[in-house]
């Protein structure tokens, strides 16, 4: 988890003076092999050309840095439509979305709540959860969120 911070604060460090953002890094071992998953977007979202664009600046910036020791595959991608929320912003921009919580401490014996945005101030998330209605949510109770594009 450090590691990704690393690379994502190093990355969007780089990205500064552009309309892409990162909205996440994974760096995972799968079937033996690193990969380093980035995830971008922009306003009106990314396209190919803005993947292959970032990927090689991405490639580039990386072999500069000595972040990562080992060899890995880098895969950059769009958020796509489950994107992940983990920036106070990102709860902001997409306040009245359908979204997926799951917390790290139980909130009354619920740890997964699904439901509508309705608000992200001081540190809390208000949601209205389809099964209990409506809850508070601190935010550094979060162990991972994502828009919900399913109907319920």
């Amino acid at each position: 988890m450090q590691k990704e911070l690393e690379i994502e604060e190093y990355l969007s460090k780089k990205l500064e003076n552009t309309e892409i953002e990162i909205i996440n890094v994974e760096y995972v071992k799968e079937n033996g092999s690193w990969i380093l998953r980035i995830f971008i977007d922009k306003d009106g979202g990314v396209n190919m050309n803005d993947c292959e664009k970032a990927s090689l600046q991405f490639s580039k910036d990386l072999d500069e840095n000595p972040l990562l020791n080992e060899s890995y595959v880098l895969e950059v991608s769009s958020p796509g439509i489950n994107r992940i929320l983990k920036k106070e912003k990102d709860f902001k921009k997409f306040i009245g979305s359908t979204i997926r919580v799951q917390t790290i401490i139980p909130i009354g014996n619920q740890k997964n709540f699904l439901g509508k945005l309705l608000s992200f101030d001081n540190n809390i998330v208000k949601i209205n959860d389809v099964t209990n209605g409506i809850k508070e949510i601190e935010f550094s109770n979060i162990k991972k969120t994502n828009i919900e594009t399913e109907d319920f």
